[in-house]
C-alpha cells in the first residue's frame, strides 16, 4: 500500500508542470521592431563629460572627455579647453601619446580617472586619441 502511495505521489510530482501557467520564456511568433537601437552600447556609455562636471567628481572616478589641448604646463602636464572654454589640467604620460603629435587645433577625446587636491582638480590620462 504504502509503495503504491509513494508512485502516486511522485506521479502526481512529475506532471504538474505540464499543467502550469505558460506565461513566462521566449514567445515564438512576435514580429522584430523594426527599427533597434545597437545593442552594443560602447559608444553611448563613454559620452563626453564636460569639465565643469569633471570638477565635481570624487576622486578616482573613470571620465571620458572630448577637448583641445592648449598648453604645455611642464614635462608630462597640460591643459585641455573644451567647447565651453573650460579648462582643467591633464597628466599624460609620454607612453600615452603612443607616437602620435597633436597641436592646439587638432580635437582629441581621452579616458582617464579625476584627480582632487582641495579645490585642485586634473585627470590622468590613460588613453589618448581623435574623436
Amino acid at each position: 500500500m504504502a509503495k503504491k502511495l509513494t508512485i502516486a505521489a511522485l506521479i502526481a510530482l512529475f506532471t504538474l508542470p505540464a499543467f502550469a501557467d505558460d506565461t513566462g520564456g521566449y514567445k515564438s511568433g512576435e514580429t522584430p521592431p523594426a527599427k533597434q537601437d545597437s545593442g552594443y552600447k560602447g559608444t553611448e556609455d563613454t559620452a563626453s563629460a564636460p569639465i565643469k562636471l569633471v570638477k565635481t567628481m570624487h576622486d578616482g572616478a573613470w571620465v571620458t572627455v572630448e577637448g583641445y589641448i592648449i598648453k604645455q604646463k611642464g614635462d608630462n602636464r597640460y591643459q585641455l579647453r573644451d567647447q565651453s572654454q573650460d579648462t582643467i589640467d591633464l597628466v599624460i604620460p609620454k607612453k600615452v601619446w603612443a607616437g602620435e603629435t597633436y597641436g592646439a587645433k587638432d580635437q582629441v577625446r581621452m579616458n582617464g580617472r579625476v584627480r582632487q587636491d582641495g579645490e585642485r582638480h586634473w585627470i590622468d590620462v590613460e588613453q589618448l586619441g581623435e574623436p
